[in-house]
């Protein structure tokens, strides 16, 4: 035990999130869809960013791009979705993962093997975003079509470039209830569905 202890009080504090927060936080995440006027600090998003760009990665090909849209932005997003727009105003945060891949198809979509392995990365990079964010009590939702707008508006509104794919919209904020007190809805299949074990 001594020595353990000795080791552990050697090792450099390291502040950011991705070190320790994905086994924590993993419990903590939920989709949150109301939130309050509490800004969530720069710091909190910065670690999750990072957390982010620590997914795993086929080849070290970083496909994982992020756009944090301000206000005008949003302005602009309740333009192309009116219907949608009081719903809009209630999300503080919204963040864009979009691909960045040389690997698209000769049409332009995501289906050759390394554009998947692409696909994957970032998606793995949302869910760690997510994740860091609810360590530090930050509330998330993913959305992509139930915003009601085409994915390429988005991406000119975040003034992307036109190759880069948009992934997911991550909404984040404080959330209207602790996070500790949301319940995740239950699943259908439990462990002993999903999980094989293969002598």
């Amino acid at each position: 035990m001594k020595i353990t202890a000795v080791i552990f009080a050697a090792l450099p504090v390291v502040t950011s999130a991705w070190t320790l927060s994905i086994a924590r936080g993993l419990p903590l995440r939920r989709s949150v869809a109301k939130f309050t006027d509490v800004k969530v600090s720069e710091d909190a998003v910065t670690k999750a960013a990072e957390a982010a760009l620590m997914a795993p990665n086929h080849f070290l090909s970083e496909p994982t791009r992020m756009y944090d849209l301000g206000p005008e932005a949003v302005e602009k997003l309740k333009g192309l979705n009116a219907d949608k727009a009081n719903m809009f105003s209630g999300v503080p945060g919204w963040m864009i993962f979009a691909l960045k891949t040389e690997h698209l198809d000769d049409n332009g979509v995501i289906s050759t093997k390394l554009a998947l392995e692409d696909h994957a990365t970032v998606a793995c990079a949302a869910q760690n975003f997510m994740q860091s964010l609810a360590e530090d009590g930050v509330g998330t939702k993913w959305m992509t079509g139930a915003l009601g707008i085409d994915p390429t508006e988005i991406m000119k509104v975040a003034g992307a470039p036109a190759d880069e794919k948009m992934v997911g919209m991550i909404w984040y904020g404080t959330p209207a209830k602790p996070l500790e007190e949301l319940k995740a809805p239950k699943r259908k299949l439990s462990v002993d569905d999903v999980l094989t074990k293969v002598a």
